[in-house]
Formats: C-alpha cells, sequence, structure tokens
C-alpha cells in the first residue's frame, strides 16, 4: 500500500497516563498551558482552579492529517473513562464536530470507553468507528494470586444504539475525504 504525500500530521494526545502541567513546549511539541482545564471550585476566591488535563490508564489521541487546504481529523482510541476524552477536549478548546472518524487499535476497555461522552459532547454521534473484529472479544486476565478479573468488553449493540455506524478493520473504508 502507497500512502500519499501529505503537508502536515498533527497529533493531539487527549488521554494519557500522566499529566504534567509544569512542562513547557519546545521544537515541534506544543504542550497544554498552565492555565487549561479550568473548573468550578466554590473553596477558592473567585469559585475556579485550574485542574489541568484528566489523566488515566489509558490512551486517546486526535490526529489530524493535512494536504493543501483538505484535512481529515480521527480519534484514535477513546481512553478509559466514559468522558475522559470529552473532558479533555473541552479543557483544550478542541471542537470535536470536525472528527470524521474513531478508530480503535484493540479492544482494551482502557482504549475504548470514551465513546459516550465523545457523543454527549458532540450533541449527536454518527462517527465510523474502525475496529479490529476481536474488539467484541470477553478478555478475563489472570492475576498473580490465581484471581481472575473480568474486563469491561465493548458492545457493539450499545454503539450503534449511539448512532456510530461500526466498520470492523477489515472494511475497505479509509478516511472520508475532507470537504
Amino acid at each position: 500500500m502507497t500512502l500519499p504525500e501529505v503537508d502536515e500530521v498533527r497529533v493531539t494526545t487527549m488521554v494519557d497516563n500522566t499529566f504534567d502541567a509544569l512542562l513547557v513546549s519546545a521544537e515541534g511539541v506544543t504542550r497544554a498551558s498552565m492555565g487549561a482545564g479550568r473548573t468550578a471550585a466554590r473553596q477558592f476566591a473567585g469559585g475556579e482552579a485550574v485542574a489541568g488535563l484528566r489523566a488515566e490508564h489509558g490512551f486517546s489521541a486526535l490526529v489530524t492529517v493535512r494536504s493543501g487546504n483538505a484535512s481529515s481529523t480521527l480519534l484514535f482510541d477513546t481512553g478509559a473513562s466514559p468522558d475522559g476524552p470529552a473532558v479533555n477536549a473541552e479543557r483544550l478548546g478542541i471542537d470535536v464536530g470536525d472528527l470524521q472518524g474513531v478508530v480503535l487499535s484493540h479492544g482494551h476497555f482502557d482504549h475504548a470507553g470514551g465513546f459516550d461522552g465523545l457523543a454527549q459532547l458532540r450533541g449527536r454521534s454518527g462517527l465510523p468507528p474502525t475496529v479490529h473484529p476481536a474488539v467484541w472479544t470477553r478478555r478475563r486476565p489472570e492475576l498473580p494470586a490465581g484471581q481472575g478479573l473480568e474486563m469491561p468488553t465493548l458492545s457493539r449493540g450499545a454503539l450503534e444504539r449511539e448512532g456510530f455506524e461500526v466498520m470492523s478493520g477489515g472494511s475497505r473504508r479509509c478516511w472520508p475525504a475532507a470537504s
């Protein structure tokens, strides 16, 4: 498969395991400002605090590819919590209305949990998630003490009821063309 040349690929980490508000931007890397994530907090004068970005066990990244004046944006994974990427999108001032799709790297809950918040933030869903066919597989890791832990399993029916148009990874459809 030959990929076309593009002018720019921008990756915005929406959810990761850590967040450090004291890191500064550097060449090629723009970090969230110290003031990102202002939130109501009645215990402070002025009624707000700087919460920063939400970090959690999981991952999500917004990927925008630009070629000339056309661009396509998708969300790669959705973090663990139902609202993790949505909260961080609001704190970063990112409009998720331009999203053209969601791609799941695999079916672990910490990469597939944020669909609910994403649909609520958009006010509609209708995004086409592209998933590996094994994403629906139930997982139960064996812990060192011999106990099994049932992991949350993504539900195709639940996603479709939210309006997501699920495509399996075998689909030949790629990113929608930019308008």
